[in-house]
């Protein structure tokens, strides 16, 4: 007889794209357990949504969402750019993202001619793990790192440094 096998799933399933653009960026804020070593922030953003539970993964995503401006990269992006909402579907969610660690990050301008507009369209890609934040303005990247920020902001008064998880959980050193 032959033991139980127990399904394995990889640890990257799908690559998912956030198209951001416009000052209206909002990110939906939940917390479960909070101060406990099951705390949880669920930051919802359109159709994805993410499970944050190390304040330190948290900040070093705000950082690599913030490289773009402090790299100058944006400077090729204009002030204000519309993306025709009709495009995405509201109020489902595609994919979930359980952040445990940093995600590898990388940076990358990008850009097409758009038939429609008739008129260059320039973005700029930050990837980091499964997902791709593509930035089509200037406004929309201030907006959307300044409401990762505020998640950051929540996420370290409610969750608990991974150390004081290790000791809640009667781990320790």
């Amino acid at each position: 007889m032959t033991a139980p096998q127990n399904p394995s799933f990889p640890t990257l399933t799908t690559r998912t794209t956030l198209m951001i653009a416009g000052a209206d960026q909002q990110v939906r804020l939940d917390v479960t357990n909070a101060l406990t070593a099951a705390a949880a922030v669920f930051a919802t953003i359109g159709a994805v949504r993410m499970v944050l539970t190390d304040p330190a993964v948290v900040r070093a995503l705000v950082a690599v969402l913030r490289r773009p401006a402090t790299d100058g990269v944006t400077v090729v992006l204009p002030e204000q750019f519309l993306l025709r909402p009709e495009r995405f579907t509201a109020g489902e969610h595609v994919v979930t993202v359980h952040w445990s660690t940093v995600p590898p990050s990388k940076i990358t301008p990008g850009g097409a001619f758009d038939e429609q507009r008739r008129r260059h369209i320039h973005w700029v890609d930050v990837e980091a793990g499964p997902l791709v934040f593509r930035f089509f303005d200037r406004a929309g990247h201030r907006a959307f790192v300044a409401e990762l920020a505020r998640t950051a902001a929540v996420a370290r008064s409610v969750l608990l440094p991974a150390d004081d998880k290790a000791l809640a959980r009667g781990g320790g050193r």
